[in-house]
């Protein structure tokens, strides 16, 4: 995975060093669960994104545009009996790599339509679980903690690879937009089968 990453900033590097290209800024806001066999009951979460990108043109409608993000992804989970409540919470906040290829329409002299779908990768720079217990009736008990979902004790992977759908609406410099990414590797532990999935709303604009 590390030499994929390598990989892939060399060829980033390769296209920057050409000519014709344009660079964008982007952030944004969402929701975010995990998928899976063993992501039961999980429900979603707010999260959001930021990066910058570029565009390298193919032919006249057809462009390849990779980005850096920070990412941030997660889930809840609630749960409500007669005498116990848990709430937890994951947040994981991922550098991560969308290699995307996109073919634009144009509507009007100031209005472009954006239709893109490519790979991407991402690596965890920081993760929390949060959880609150309590426990009423007789034998009335509350706590509450965070841990590290990435820790050698938790076992969760870092590494994520997964595929990225969009389509943006572009008025002169300014772009709006809406993306779903669904991961691809499970990063749960011991094996279990959690995936990352998570959709944004943005808003950015190209230099």
């Amino acid at each position: 995975m590390k030499k994929l990453f390598s990989l892939v900033c060399v060829a980033l590097f390769t296209i920057t060093a050409s000519a014709q290209i344009t660079w964008n800024v982007k952030g944004g806001v969402g929701v975010a669960t995990c998928i899976g066999d063993d992501a039961v009951d999980l429900s979603s979460h707010i999260v959001g994104k930021i990066g910058v990108g570029i565009e390298k043109p193919l032919t006249s409608n057809w462009s390849l545009m990779p980005s850096l993000e920070v990412a941030w992804k997660g889930s809840e989970f609630k749960s409500k009996e007669d005498y116990e409540s848990l709430n937890e919470t994951l947040d994981m906040y991922y550098l991560q790599m969308p290699v995307v290829a996109a073919y634009r329409f144009n509507v009007s002299d100031h209005w472009n339509i954006t239709l893109k779908t490519g790979p991407y990768l991402a690596y965890a720079l920081y993760g929390q679980l949060k959880y609150d217990y309590e426990g009423s009736g007789q034998y009335s008990y509350s706590e509450s903690g965070k841990e590290n979902p990435f820790s050698s004790d938790f076992g969760c992977s870092r590494f994520d690879v997964g595929w990225d759908f969009g389509i943006d609406f572009e008025c002169r410099r300014f772009v709006f937009g809406a993306e779903y990414e669904i991961g691809f590797m499970s990063f749960g532990p011991d094996k279990a089968s959690i995936k990352n999935s998570a959709a944004y709303f943005t808003l950015g604009y190209k230099f």
